[in-house]
């Protein structure tokens, strides 16, 4: 189970939103660094990511031979262990190509319509990096069930 959080895309998406809500939260109070909103939002980010690193951490003390690198340039969602993994990687993958295929034109049309709401591109790509965590899980659940 703790493999199959750490793998998870969603893990990645609330990484993701946690990271663009300390942003968000930072731009948007007053006197941003003494906030107690802005504190508790960057204190629960942080505290993610250290839950995150040690249940990391005691999964490849226990798994050696299965081990998650802690820091990488491949996703932690890929698990190829074989042909049937790599292949459901690969629809995985090429959907989430299609997926931006239209997404990032769309984007552009809603960053030129909210053009003058300044945070727009930020939440636009936001929204692009929780959709391509979407699309890929919709395909990868197959791979669990």
């Amino acid at each position: 189970m703790i493999e199959r959080f750490l793998r998870s895309p969603f893990t990645m998406a609330v990484m993701l939103l946690g990271a663009a809500c300390a942003y968000g939260v930072s731009i948007y109070t007053e006197e941003s660094t003494q906030s107690l909103l802005y504190k508790s939002t960057i204190i629960l980010f942080i505290a993610f990511y250290f839950v995150y690193f040690v249940l990391l951490y005691f999964f490849n003390k226990k798994n050696p031979k299965r081990k998650i690198p802690y820091l990488t340039y491949r996703p932690y969602e890929f698990k190829e262990e074989d042909e049937g993994h790599q292949y459901i990687t690969f629809r995985a993958c090429r959907n989430v190509y299609i997926y931006y295929y239209f997404a990032i034109p769309a984007a552009l049309i809603l960053a030129a319509i909210f053009k003058d709401w300044a945070i727009a591109p930020f939440i636009i790509i936001v929204f692009l990096g929780i959709g391509q965590y979407l699309v890929y899980w919709l395909e990868i659940r197959k791979l669990h069930s």
